[in-house]
């Protein structure tokens, strides 16, 4: 299977059924202003519902706040192929081996700015395959999602390997219809995506 397709897998049959879910099941935690850690592993918890529906993904786990590595090690990312750094993704969906990840996910409020370009780096480098490794790095993930989120709108931004760097891909936007203060669906409002060559 190709990046793309699996790329489009994860995307259109994973993350936004799991985006739909979280907003249909939680959205009053949404609505309120719960914490991101909650909202992060709502979504986890919706994810791992439709991926053990999906025959070829039924060995997959969402985990929140996930630092190790398959030998109990610290996980780090590879800032600017420079420095290696302790790595706490917000979400990372994987097999528990040796498989690269599937999906590493970055989750903000709308209206919380902070550490944005931080989260962007990480999921930059994850999804890369540098030339010269560091054993304690993660490298290789297929897909990186950074979710800015509020009870109105969601933008998704994804990141992915281009030419062995991580590079932002895609970019998708959702509107939240509600009657009243009740959720109803989430509408698409737009879909972009760089047309390149994939690793």
């Amino acid at each position: 299977m190709s990046n793309n397709s699996e790329r489009d897998i994860i995307v259109s049959h994973i993350l936004i059924p799991a985006l739909q879910r979280l907003y249909e099941m939680d959205f009053f935690n949404i609505r309120n202003g719960v914490s991101e850690r909650n909202i992060c592993a709502r979504l986890a918890y919706h994810m791992e519902i439709i991926m053990h529906e999906i025959n070829q993904y039924k060995d997959y786990f969402a985990d929140v706040e996930y630092n190790r590595k398959n030998d109990g090690s610290g996980k780090h990312y590879d800032k600017n192929q420079k420095v290696s750094l302790p790595m706490v993704s917000d979400l990372i969906v994987h097999k528990r081996d040796w498989h690269p990840n599937l999906l590493a996910v970055e989750m903000k409020r709308w209206n919380n700015p902070k550490k944005r370009g931080q989260d962007r780096e990480r999921l930059k480098s994850v999804v890369s395959s540098p030339v010269v490794r560091k054993d304690d790095c993660v490298y290789d993930t297929i897909l990186g999602a950074f979710i800015i989120y509020s009870p109105d709108r969601i933008l998704v931004e994804f990141y992915e390997n281009v030419n062995g760097r991580g590079t932002q891909t895609g970019k998708m936007e959702f509107e939240c219809r509600l009657e009243g203060t009740r959720f109803l669906t989430l509408e698409k409002k737009s879909e972009n995506w760089k047309n390149i060559e994939i690793q």
